[in-house]
């Protein structure tokens, strides 16, 4: 199975992770079927999947996250 590119949110590197290893992730995971398996960097950041159509049918892309972020930035109110 080709490898899927993870993004670094933080630090902008990139990682591929074999897609049965991101699958099985998915398949395990218990949590929020919203988000999408996600790893960690040694920078502390997490690690987005650039596209991923997940085990229960979501479609995962890294547009969709960076927009969110963005607007999440936007709408903080200084204190």
């Amino acid at each position: 199975m080709k490898p899927k590119p993870l993004i670094l949110l933080t630090c902008s590197e990139s990682e591929k992770i074999p897609l049965s290893v991101v699958r099985d992730l998915d398949r395990m995971d218990d949590g929020d079927p919203e988000v999408p398996p996600q790893f960690a960097c040694a920078c502390g950041g997490a690690m987005y999947p650039e596209y991923y159509k997940g085990v229960h049918g979501y479609e995962y892309r890294i547009e969709d996250r960076l927009i969110k972020k963005e607007v999440a930035e936007d709408t903080r109110v200084e204190q």
